[in-house]
């Protein structure tokens, strides 16, 4: 196992590596670094061009220069500073990445979790009843959101969308509440249910019967939401309920579980999920305050930058769910052209799935479907679903700076743009060196996946 991960992970780093170069090479032709100087033409126009031109390398070959810029990038980073290089400003790289990094990264992050939610769900969905009105209909709609520009179905919700969910919202406070509770208690249940499925079969009884025990106390808990997730809370406090949570049903499962592995591991997940659908129930709840807020007006859904402009500091709920209202549109957009590819994928690998001797084998010592369905075709899926998705997180990448100007986000891609621009080769390989290094982690990341899901990989590798 530690060879496969070393092999895979050096091969990672020496294509990654390779990538820089060459990107560095590209870049370092494109532009004079030195035009904006010129232009100025100040009285010490000779020493200001001998001083830049040292300080960037730039009598030095673009290879030299390279060479330079990486090693700089790696000491900085392993003497604790993380400078990641000089701009032409004379500021260290890193002040205006870190800020860009968070907005673009989230963003890309929930759009890839809502696709793989919804293009899995929907390709599995499909299979069991293929050549059919469900097929031709969801392949429609999926593939037509693929060949849509992502700009375009940006600007659709912008200017429809927003607009409707906006003027409608103040009609339903008085729900909200309730629709909180329900919202968090459904996707509780739907999880868990899931949850057990993959961990233990419907014909065991007695693990049946502690399950719903157990979900008997868990879902009226949720109704403490209120006095678990104060108003006024924070980051620490959020963690230190993650963990009590976690050890609150490991415990639980440790007395009702059947199997210590199964034990371990459902109560880790439980508890994970429980604490989820917590937030999400505290989120929606929190509506009604953060709508009465003077700087949203009753209109929560902005279609504008990636958190709003507060005249007095808002409390924590109300400040979080305002960054998560400002994803709904954004993320919306990249999921709905990207979607088909997860849903593709699914579909395939799904129908390959049910046609296989060991389905046929488990439906015929009398396997309940829905077992049939989490633990062999969605398990199935997995490995596939896994090995698209490094290739999907770069096409994310891609389309993100496309979103971030529609919807006015300063995040990752703007800085990039901008860096290109005004020729800043530091800061252009900057942004480019932290999307290498998110590639590196999801690389690995896929492949102990991978090797996870399939040992075979592991003894091929």
């Amino acid at each position: 196992m530690f060879r496969f991960i070393l092999k895979r992970a050096l091969l990672a780093i020496a294509g990654i590596s390779g990538s820089f170069a060459f990107i560095y090479s590209l870049a370092a032709t494109i532009g004079d670094p030195l035009a904006e100087i010129r232009l100025s033409n100040p009285p010490n126009l000779e020493y200001l061009l001998l001083a830049t031109t040292r300080e960037l390398r730039l009598d030095q070959s673009i290879p030299e220069r390279f060479i330079g810029w990486y090693s700089d990038v790696w000491r900085s980073i392993f003497s604790g500073d993380f400078t990641l290089g000089t701009a032409l400003n004379g500021r260290p790289v890193s002040e205006g990445l870190f800020t860009a990094i968070a907005p673009t990264f989230v963003l890309v992050s929930i759009s890839i979790a809502l696709s793989l939610f919804i293009g899995s769900a929907l390709g599995v969905f499909v299979a069991i009843g293929r050549y059919g009105l469900r097929e031709s209909l969801s392949s429609f709609i999926a593939f037509l959101g693929y060949v849509s520009p992502v700009f375009f179905i940006g600007h659709l919700m912008k200017q429809y969308v927003v607009v409707v969910i906006n003027d409608g919202a103040n009609k339903f406070t008085d729900w909200y509440e309730p629709l909180a509770i329900l919202s968090g208690s459904a996707i509780f249940l739907f999880g868990t249910t899931f949850i057990f499925l993959s961990h233990y079969s419907l014909d065991d009884r007695v693990a049946k019967v502690r399950f719903l025990a157990s979900l008997m106390i868990a879902i009226p808990l949720m109704s403490l939401a209120n006095y678990l997730l104060p108003i006024d809370t924070d980051y620490l406090a959020i963690a230190k309920n993650f963990a009590a949570a976690l050890i609150l049903w490991i415990l639980f499962w440790s007395v009702l579980g059947v199997g210590m592995l199964h034990r371990f591991r459902f109560g880790i997940r439980f508890g994970t999920l429980w604490l989820l659908s917590l937030i999400i129930q505290r989120l929606i709840s929190i509506l009604p305050t953060y709508m009465k807020r003077d700087e949203i007006a009753g209109r929560p859904f902005p279609s504008f930058a990636y958190e709003s402009v507060w005249y007095s500091p808002p409390e924590f709920w109300v400040s979080q769910l305002d960054r998560v209202l400002h994803l709904v549109l954004p993320a919306s957009a990249i999921t709905i052209t990207t979607v088909a590819i997860y849903y593709q994928v699914t579909k395939a690998t799904a129908i390959e799935t049910l046609e296989s001797d060991y389905v046929r084998m488990a439906r015929a010592k009398g396997v309940n479907e829905i077992e049939v369905l989490v633990r062999h075709v969605f398990r199935s899926c997995y490995l596939s679903l896994s090995n698209t998705f490094v290739p999907n997180y770069l096409y994310l990448f891609n389309g993100v700076i496309i979103i971030e100007l529609v919807f006015g986000w300063q995040g990752l891609g703007i800085f990039l743009m901008d860096s290109l621009f005004t020729y800043d080769l530091n800061r252009l390989m900057g942004g480019i060196f932290v999307i290498g290094l998110a590639t590196f982690i999801a690389i690995v990341g896929s492949d102990l996946l991978s090797s996870r899901i399939d040992p075979r990989i592991r003894e091929v590798g």
